[in-house]
């Protein structure tokens, strides 16, 4: 995948390397990379105002660690960001974008020009609400309606936020409504309703929930786990994943998801606490 192009942010880390120094996005939503290279493999996104700790940089680039956009968090992903997309933290962020994608207009108008969109668990610097619009600290309007103040979660059923990325676009390493994998898709939506998760489908496998027989009943919410692969039960009989196989974020039979892929490895069952 590509990396958005940007200006070039006066305020994002120069060389020579910066140690232990937090900086947020400032792009919709910009790639982490093993390498820092676009042509390398993607490793996860990091969205607009959420936080990346640099510990180096080179040639442009900036080599740290993506941090959650919640309170209790999970440790993210080290890897390597365009300087392009980052400008050093300020203020904490007052407000985060529940919907899927939320415009930012240009004035207190929804008739105005649209400078951006930013997706789901975007991270907001804003001032008092006016006019049923939120302020940007860095400019921009964004209505009340699809945003919501810090620690304040509009969802609470993880997979009814699955449900409504149906059809959105397969995309390794994805986490926005550009397109999301499948451990991804888990994430995201765990992360609207105010619950953090690891980021692999391997890692998610180990720390979600409790783990039921291969047998058990199951019920919605439920996570099917395969060698590599995660997917989440819309009801007893219906799974939910994005999958390289319909090449979007698709429902399907489980029956029919387990002929092509193959038998489980696992089913965890989410908790009160994970």
């Amino acid at each position: 995948p590509q990396d958005p192009s940007a200006p070039q942010d006066p305020s994002a880390p120069q060389d020579p390397p910066y140690k232990d120094t937090l900086y947020i996005c400032t792009q919709p939503r910009r790639w982490i990379f093993r390498r820092p290279s676009t042509s390398a493999p993607a490793e996860t996104e990091c969205l607009f105002g959420q936080s990346f700790r640099v510990t180096k940089s080179e040639a442009g680039w900036a080599f740290g660690q993506a941090t959650s956009p919640l309170d209790v968090a999970c440790p993210g992903y080290e890897g390597w960001m365009r300087l392009d997309g980052l400008t050093k933290a300020g203020a904490p962020a007052t407000h985060y974008i529940h919907s899927l994608k939320a415009p930012v207009f240009a004035a207190r108008d929804i008739k105005s020009p649209v400078l951006r969109l930013l997706p789901l668990n975007s991270l907001l610097r804003a001032g008092a609400k006016s006019d049923a619009f939120l302020p940007l600290e860095d400019g921009g309007y964004v209505h009340v309606n699809h945003a919501a103040p810090m620690g304040e979660y509009k969802h609470t059923d993880f997979v009814e936020v699955a449900q409504v990325h149906i059809g959105l676009p397969y995309i390794w390493a994805g986490i926005s409504a550009d397109g999301l994998d499948c451990s991804g898709l888990i994430q995201s939506s765990l992360r609207a309703c105010g619950r953090d998760c690891l980021r692999d489908s391997g890692q998610q496998e180990t720390s979600l929930g409790e783990p039921l027989s291969l047998q058990a009943k199951l019920r919605r919410g439920d996570l099917i786990f395969w060698a590599g692969h995660v997917g989440v039960m819309k009801n007893p009989a219906i799974l939910l994943h994005a999958n390289a196989y319909h090449m979007e974020v698709a429902a399907e039979p489980l029956e029919a998801a387990i002929e092509r892929i193959g038998r489980p490895r696992s089913i965890r069952r989410l908790t009160a606490k994970a």
